[in-house]
Protein backbone atom coordinates (compact mmCIF):
# COMPACT_ATOMS: atom_id res chain seq x y z
CA UNK A 1 0.00 0.00 0.00
CA UNK A 2 1.30 3.10 -0.88
CA UNK A 3 1.35 6.21 1.59
CA UNK A 4 -1.31 8.25 1.96
CA UNK A 5 -1.50 11.76 3.25
CA UNK A 6 -2.77 12.26 7.02
CA UNK A 7 -5.89 13.92 6.10
CA UNK A 8 -6.76 11.62 4.11
CA UNK A 9 -6.26 8.65 6.37
CA UNK A 10 -8.02 10.89 8.87
CA UNK A 11 -10.90 11.22 6.25
CA UNK A 12 -11.42 7.29 6.11
CA UNK A 13 -11.44 6.59 9.63
CA UNK A 14 -14.44 8.88 9.84
CA UNK A 15 -15.79 7.27 7.01
CA UNK A 16 -15.19 3.89 8.72
CA UNK A 17 -16.81 5.23 12.14
CA UNK A 18 -19.85 6.41 10.61
CA UNK A 19 -19.60 3.17 8.97
CA UNK A 20 -19.58 1.00 11.51
CA UNK A 21 -22.93 0.06 12.00
CA UNK A 22 -23.78 -0.37 8.08
CA UNK A 23 -26.01 -3.24 7.83
CA UNK A 24 -24.75 -3.86 3.96
CA UNK A 25 -21.25 -4.10 2.80
CA UNK A 26 -19.64 -0.55 1.60
CA UNK A 27 -16.71 -0.02 0.01
CA UNK A 28 -13.90 2.81 -1.11
CA UNK A 29 -13.53 3.07 -4.37
CA UNK A 30 -12.18 4.74 -7.55
CA UNK A 31 -8.52 6.98 -7.38
CA UNK A 32 -8.79 6.26 -3.28
CA UNK A 33 -9.12 2.51 -3.77
CA UNK A 34 -6.15 2.64 -6.13
CA UNK A 35 -3.84 4.86 -3.93
CA UNK A 36 -4.46 2.05 -0.99
CA UNK A 37 -3.77 -1.05 -3.81
CA UNK A 38 -0.85 0.76 -4.92
CA UNK A 39 3.14 -0.01 -5.07
CA UNK A 40 3.33 3.76 -5.43
CA UNK A 41 2.16 6.97 -4.40
CA UNK A 42 -1.09 7.84 -6.23
CA UNK A 43 -2.54 11.53 -6.08
CA UNK A 44 -6.58 11.42 -5.04
CA UNK A 45 -8.72 14.48 -4.75
CA UNK A 46 -11.61 13.13 -2.96
CA UNK A 47 -13.13 9.92 -1.64
CA UNK A 48 -15.62 7.86 -3.17
CA UNK A 49 -17.70 5.93 -0.81
CA UNK A 50 -20.55 3.07 -2.18
CA UNK A 51 -22.99 2.42 0.80
CA UNK A 52 -26.20 0.38 0.67
CA UNK A 53 -29.69 2.63 0.38
CA UNK A 54 -30.39 0.80 3.75
CA UNK A 55 -27.39 2.95 5.36
CA UNK A 56 -27.92 6.29 4.34
CA UNK A 57 -29.33 6.95 7.17
CA UNK A 58 -25.86 6.92 9.24
CA UNK A 59 -24.60 9.78 7.05
CA UNK A 60 -27.03 12.06 9.16
CA UNK A 61 -23.79 11.46 11.99
CA UNK A 62 -21.68 13.64 9.44
CA UNK A 63 -21.37 17.25 10.42
CA UNK A 64 -22.04 19.21 7.21
CA UNK A 65 -23.25 16.65 5.42
CA UNK A 66 -25.19 17.71 2.29
CA UNK A 67 -27.59 15.64 0.13
CA UNK A 68 -27.55 16.25 -3.16
CA UNK A 69 -30.14 16.08 -5.76
CA UNK A 70 -29.65 13.50 -9.01
CA UNK A 71 -28.16 15.49 -12.26
CA UNK A 72 -27.76 15.08 -15.53
CA UNK A 73 -24.76 13.28 -15.91
CA UNK A 74 -24.41 11.29 -19.02
CA UNK A 75 -22.21 8.26 -17.86
CA UNK A 76 -22.74 8.23 -13.81
CA UNK A 77 -26.10 8.46 -11.68
CA UNK A 78 -27.09 7.75 -7.91
CA UNK A 79 -30.42 6.90 -6.35
CA UNK A 80 -28.42 8.79 -3.26
CA UNK A 81 -25.97 11.38 -3.40
CA UNK A 82 -24.33 12.87 -0.59
CA UNK A 83 -21.23 15.14 -0.28
CA UNK A 84 -19.34 15.99 2.85
CA UNK A 85 -15.62 17.24 3.75
CA UNK A 86 -13.07 15.91 6.73
CA UNK A 87 -9.88 17.70 7.55
CA UNK A 88 -10.53 19.59 4.12
CA UNK A 89 -10.66 15.95 1.86
CA UNK A 90 -13.84 16.12 -0.36
CA UNK A 91 -15.79 12.51 0.54
CA UNK A 92 -18.65 11.72 -1.61
CA UNK A 93 -21.10 8.94 -0.85
CA UNK A 94 -23.21 6.89 -3.41
CA UNK A 95 -26.09 4.61 -2.98
CA UNK A 96 -27.64 2.99 -5.72
CA UNK A 97 -24.55 3.94 -8.22
CA UNK A 98 -24.81 3.41 -11.84
CA UNK A 99 -23.41 3.78 -14.99
CA UNK A 100 -24.25 3.83 -18.27
CA UNK A 101 -22.55 1.47 -20.17
CA UNK A 102 -22.70 0.56 -24.12
CA UNK A 103 -26.35 2.65 -23.40
CA UNK A 104 -27.61 0.64 -20.46
CA UNK A 105 -27.63 1.55 -16.93
CA UNK A 106 -26.01 -0.84 -15.09
CA UNK A 107 -25.06 -0.78 -10.70
CA UNK A 108 -21.77 -1.27 -9.82
CA UNK A 109 -22.00 -3.07 -7.20
CA UNK A 110 -18.32 -5.27 -6.25
CA UNK A 111 -19.09 -8.01 -5.93
CA UNK A 112 -14.91 -8.56 -4.32
CA UNK A 113 -14.16 -7.02 -0.71
CA UNK A 114 -10.43 -7.09 0.66
CA UNK A 115 -9.45 -4.63 3.78
CA UNK A 116 -6.55 -2.81 2.90
CA UNK A 117 -4.97 -1.65 6.38
CA UNK A 118 -4.31 2.12 6.24
CA UNK A 119 -2.44 2.46 9.67
CA UNK A 120 -3.80 2.55 13.28
CA UNK A 121 -4.89 -0.86 13.35
CA UNK A 122 -7.65 0.25 10.86
CA UNK A 123 -8.77 -1.34 7.88
CA UNK A 124 -10.52 -0.24 4.42
CA UNK A 125 -12.69 -1.75 2.37
CA UNK A 126 -11.89 -1.81 -1.36
CA UNK A 127 -12.65 -4.13 -4.35
CA UNK A 128 -9.66 -6.78 -5.31
CA UNK A 129 -7.40 -5.19 -8.12
CA UNK A 130 -8.56 -7.17 -10.80
CA UNK A 131 -12.18 -5.84 -9.76
CA UNK A 132 -11.24 -2.59 -9.10
CA UNK A 133 -9.20 -2.42 -12.92
CA UNK A 134 -12.38 -3.85 -14.22
CA UNK A 135 -14.50 -1.39 -12.89
CA UNK A 136 -12.21 1.48 -13.94
CA UNK A 137 -12.18 0.22 -17.37
CA UNK A 138 -15.52 0.65 -17.57
CA UNK A 139 -15.79 3.77 -16.40
CA UNK A 140 -13.99 4.85 -19.18
CA UNK A 141 -12.37 8.13 -18.71
CA UNK A 142 -8.76 8.71 -19.33
CA UNK A 143 -7.87 9.59 -15.46
CA UNK A 144 -9.73 6.08 -14.57
CA UNK A 145 -7.83 4.28 -17.46
CA UNK A 146 -4.33 6.01 -16.31
CA UNK A 147 -5.43 4.69 -12.74
CA UNK A 148 -5.57 0.69 -14.22
CA UNK A 149 -1.80 0.79 -14.94
CA UNK A 150 -1.11 2.12 -11.40
CA UNK A 151 -2.77 -1.02 -9.99
CA UNK A 152 -0.52 -2.80 -12.27
CA UNK A 153 2.88 -2.04 -11.28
Amino acid sequence: MADLPVAHRDALAMVAGVLRAAAEPWWIIAGTAVALHARVPVAVDDIDVLIGMEDIRLLDAIPGIRVRARDNHLRFRSRFYAASTAGGVAIEYMGGFELCHAGHWEPVAPRSRVLLDIGGGLSIPVPDRAELAAMLARFGRAKDLARIALLSG
